[in-house]
C-alpha cells in the first residue's frame, strides 16, 4: 500500500507541475496585437499615368499604400476599408454617416467644403505630425492653401496647376513667333502682349469655326479660370475681409474686355452655351487656339499630336497667373484617439515611401525633392514645378463655395448674352457672390 500510496503522490505531484508548466507558458504567449479598422473614402480623382504603374486613380493609391502599411506596422493589427463616392454623394457618405459607424477615418479631400467641417469641429489638425523636412520641401503657398485658421488640416499629397494651352503651329501661322517661350517653359504675356496675341490670333484663323481664345459660361465648370481672367487688370478679386470686389474700375475693365473679345470673334460664337469641356474639345480638334490646360491636357494634346506649349494668365506686370488645386488626406475626429494615432502613423508613413510618391507623377507633386528627382524624365514637370509662384487661390478656404459657383457664372453668361452691361454683372457678381459667402459664415455659426 505504501508504495502504491507514492506512486499516486508522484503522479499527482507530475500533473500539478505539467499544469504549471502549461499555465507558465501561455502567460508567456505575447497577447494578439490589438485589432483596428480605418474606413477611408474618396471621390473617384483621377492620378493620371504613373511610370511602373499606369493609369490610376487616388483608390488605387490609397489600397497600394495600406497593403504597404500594414506590412510592416507593428502597433496594432490595421484593417482599412476602402471605398469610392461619386463627387454628388458628399452628403450622403460624409456629412449624413458622421457620428455613426460608417464614418469616414479618412478621406481623401476633393471637396470645397472641407472649411464648414473644420468649422463644426469634425477635423483634426495635422499639424504635430509635418515634420520640419517635410514643411520646408513644399512651397508656403501650398501650406496656405490647406491651413484654415492658423492649423493645417489637409496634408497635401498632389496638385493640379491650371495655366493656359497654346497651339504653337496657330502662333507661328500668325507670325507670333516671339512670344512662343524656350523649350520646356511657361510663357508669361503682359494683358497688352496677350490682347495683341488674340487680335493677330483672330486675323490669321480663316476657318469661320475657329478661333483664338476660350470663353464659356453654360455652367459653374471651370469658373476659377474665369475668375482668374478678371484679374488681368488688377483685380484682385477679393478685398482684405475675403469678400469679392470685382465692381471696381480694375473689375470692370476685365468683364469689358471680355465683351470686346465676343464682339470682335476672338471667342467662340455663342460662348455662353459652352462649358469647360466643350472649349478643350475644340483646342484637341485643333478649333481654339488657347485654352485652360495642366500638365494632364498637356500631355493629351502630346498624344493627339499636337505641338501646344504652357502659358499662365495674363496679369499688367507681364508675370501671369495661374490658379492650383491641391488635394491630400483629411482625418475626422471620430471620438476614437487610438484610430487618430493610427491613422496619423499611415499618413506619415506614406510620405516617407518613394513608391508611394511616385503616384503624383501623373500630375504635379506638391514635394519639391520628388519634382527634383523626377524633372528631368517628365515632360514639362520642371516647368510647371517652378511655375508655383504665380498660383493665385480663388477659393480662399471659403465656407460656402458652391454657393459662389452657383451665382458667378450665371453673370458671365448675362454678360455675354447681352443682359447685363460690365458694371452690372460686376455689381451682381459682388452681391451674389457675398451674399453665398455670408451664408457659409452664417451657417457654420
Amino acid at each position: 500500500m505504501r508504495k502504491s500510496q507514492l506512486i499516486c503522490s508522484l503522479l499527482a505531484l507530475a500533473l500539478c507541475l505539467l499544469s504549471a508548466g502549461c499555465r507558465s507558458r501561455e502567460a508567456e504567449k505575447p497577447a494578439a496585437p490589438e485589432k483596428v479598422t480605418l474606413i477611408v473614402k474618396t471621390p473617384p480623382i483621377g492620378l493620371g499615368n504613373i511610370p511602373d504603374v499606369g493609369e490610376v486613380e487616388v483608390y488605387d493609391l490609397i489600397m497600394a499604400a495600406a497593403e504597404r502599411f500594414r506590412v510592416q506596422y507593428d502597433r496594432c493589427d490595421v484593417e482599412f476599408v476602402v471605398s469610392r463616392y461619386d463627387y454628388l454623394d458628399e452628403q450622403a457618405q460624409l456629412v449624413d454617416k458622421y457620428g455613426t459607424p460608417e464614418a469616414a477615418d479618412l478621406f481623401f479631400s476633393g471637396s470645397w467644403n472641407l472649411p464648414l467641417y473644420v468649422q463644426r469641429g469634425w477635423m483634426v489638425p495635422l499639424d504635430d505630425i509635418i515634420s520640419e523636412e517635410l514643411r520646408s520641401d513644399i512651397d508656403e503657398s501650398i501650406w496656405r492653401q490647406n491651413t484654415i485658421d492658423g492649423k493645417v488640416y489637409t496634408l497635401p499629397f498632389h496638385q493640379l496647376q491650371n495655366t493656359l494651352m497654346v497651339n504653337r503651329e496657330m502662333m507661328e501661322a500668325a507670325g507670333l513667333e516671339a512670344y512662343i517661350p524656350e523649350e520646356g517653359a511657361v510663357a508669361c504675356w503682359s494683358t497688352e502682349e496677350f490682347r495683341l496675341i488674340c487680335r493677330e490670333l483672330a486675323k490669321s484663323l480663316t476657318d469661320e469655326n475657329t478661333f483664338a481664345f476660350m470663353m464659356y459660361a453654360a455652367n459653374n465648370q471651370g469658373d476659377s479660370h474665369i475668375m482668374t481672367l478678371l484679374r488681368a487688370y488688377g483685380c484682385p478679386l477679393y478685398d482684405k475681409d475675403g469678400n469679392f470686389t470685382v465692381n471696381t474700375p480694375e473689375g470692370i475693365r476685365a468683364l469689358e474686355w471680355i465683351r470686346e473679345m465676343d464682339e470682335q470673334g476672338i471667342i467662340p460664337r455663342g460662348a455662353e452655351n459652352l462649358e469647360l469641356l466643350d472649349c478643350v474639345n475644340l483646342f484637341y480638334n485643333r478649333q481654339l487656339a488657347i485654352c485652360m490646360g495642366n500638365l494632364t491636357n498637356m500631355w493629351d494634346t502630346r498624344n493627339r499630336g499636337i505641338d501646344a506649349f504652357a502659358a499662365n494668365f495674363p496679369s499688367l506686370d507681364g508675370e501671369g497667373y495661374c490658379s492650383a488645386t491641391t488635394n491630400g488626406f483629411c482625418l475626422f475626429d471620430n471620438g476614437d484617439e487610438e484610430k487618430i494615432r493610427v491613422a496619423k502613423d499611415f499618413l506619415q508613413y506614406l510620405y516617407t515611401d518613394e513608391e508611394l510618391m511616385k503616384y503624383t507623377l501623373g500630375t504635379i507633386p506638391v514635394n519639391n525633392s520628388v519634382i527634383r528627382q523626377y524633372q528631368d524624365e517628365i515632360w514639362l514637370l520642371r516647368a510647371y514645378g517652378e511655375n508655383t509662384s504665380h498660383v493665385v487661390n480663388s477659393v480662399q478656404s471659403n465656407r460656402n463655395w458652391q454657393g459662389v459657383r452657383d451665382v458667378f457664372y450665371v453673370q458671365i453668361n448675362d454678360l455675354l448674352t447681352g443682359q447685363k452691361t460690365p458694371k452690372e454683372a460686376g455689381e451682381a457678381i459682388d452681391a451674389g457672390c457675398n451674399a453665398a459667402l455670408e451664408k457659409g459664415r452664417t451657417d457654420a455659426g
